[in-house]
């Protein structure tokens, strides 16, 4: 039965047949994923483990019939998936914290509605992994992209994106290459509750930024050590309406964003020397290329003064092999694998 809380957010859940102590909570935001979302359901929900485990969605007042699909698979699935709605649409921020505070697991996964697993031993695999090693704060997999072309949804199955990533920016400690964007995609990751409780209640994310991976990713790398199961697990839809496809303002928008976190950080970790530098680097100069792209002259000289600010000539040079020092290996002519497969019918 429905369950109000103080906030106005509803749930749908049966708590009679719920486990009263899930190990593990996987949290699920959506919002407009009708096409997409019983792929990324069931990717969960077929999840072979020996300890329960429960789905909690967290639906964000959709204008398409992603509610509807919600409901169907709580109904379906009433031992593991609870849906929590409210009338009115709470923006992704506030949908992403009622979603990860009402999860009861002791770990947590994240995945949201237009990505999907693909691999039903998941959970397992990485439970096992952050149990085995006390020192281990997070543990991720290898994924794969799936894009959108003329004949529906393709996903890259023969090339994982982790496939050139030497080991040494997979596993073990990454403080000092955290932000290396094909790693601890949100999708493929796994760690204690309390670990993001901490990165919460740290003062490392001192606003709300355009994004959250960098951050979890930074405090957790940190303190942790990170571990991998080098095996394709999780599938990350490049949709065009993400906050990186939707234009590019809304990249100039994420970039100024990421540059605001990094002043953050560099005084959150001020008494880190192996904080990277060329973290910054790379943002400052993404702006300045995006801007020129964008024809926004006021935004291509703020990127250019913080440039000046941040980075002598020396120093300038030095971040940016850094930088192509971590991509090096990433690079290469991409492969689609076109293959129908049962997984790949998603109906966009």
């Amino acid at each position: 039965m429905p369950v109000t809380t103080p906030d106005s957010t509803q749930e749908a859940s049966d708590a009679e047949k719920l486990h009263p102590k899930p190990l593990v909570s996987v949290v699920m935001i959506t919002y407009n994923h009708a096409d997409y979302l019983a792929q990324a359901i069931e990717g969960v929900v077929s999840q072979q483990c020996d300890f329960p485990f429960e789905l909690v969605i967290g639906e964000d007042a959709s204008k398409d019939e992603t509610r509807a699909v919600a409901f169907e698979y709580q109904r379906r699935f009433p031992h593991i998936v609870r849906v929590l709605y409210s009338a009115h649409n709470v923006g992704m921020n506030a949908n992403g914290k009622r979603t990860f505070d009402a999860a009861r697991g002791e770990f947590v996964a994240f995945c949201e509605g237009d990505d999907y697993w693909c691999s039903p031993d998941k959970l397992a695999r990485q439970v096992e992994l952050i149990e085995r090693g006390p020192d281990v704060g997070i543990v991720h997999t290898d994924w794969v992209r799936s894009t959108c072309g003329e004949q529906g949804w393709v996903v890259n199955w023969a090339n994982s994106v982790h496939r050139r990533v030497p080991a040494a920016l997979l596993e073990g400690r990454l403080f000092s290459t955290f932000h290396y964007p094909k790693i601890l995609r949100t999708c493929t990751v796994l760690l204690r509750r309390s670990t993001v409780d901490a990165c919460a209640s740290s003062g490392l994310a001192r606003r709300e930024y355009k994004f959250s991976d960098v951050v979890l990713a930074a405090f957790v790398s940190s303190r942790w050590k990170v571990a991998y199961v080098p095996e394709t697990m999780a599938v990350y839809r490049e949709s065009p309406g993400s906050v990186l496809r939707s234009g590019k303002q809304a990249r100039l928008a994420f970039l100024r964003s990421s540059l605001e976190f990094d002043t953050d950080a560099r005084d959150f970790f001020r008494d880190r020397e192996d904080y990277p530098s060329s973290y910054r680097w790379e943002v400052a100069v993404g702006l300045l290329l995006w801007a020129m792209s964008a024809r926004d002259r006021g935004t291509a000289l703020f990127a250019l003064r913080d440039i000046r600010e941040h980075f002598g000539l020396w120093s300038f040079i030095k971040e940016g092999w850094q930088t192509v020092w971590m991509r090096r290996r990433a690079l290469g002519s991409r492969h689609f694998d076109k293959r129908p497969a049962a997984t790949d019918v998603s109906g966009g």
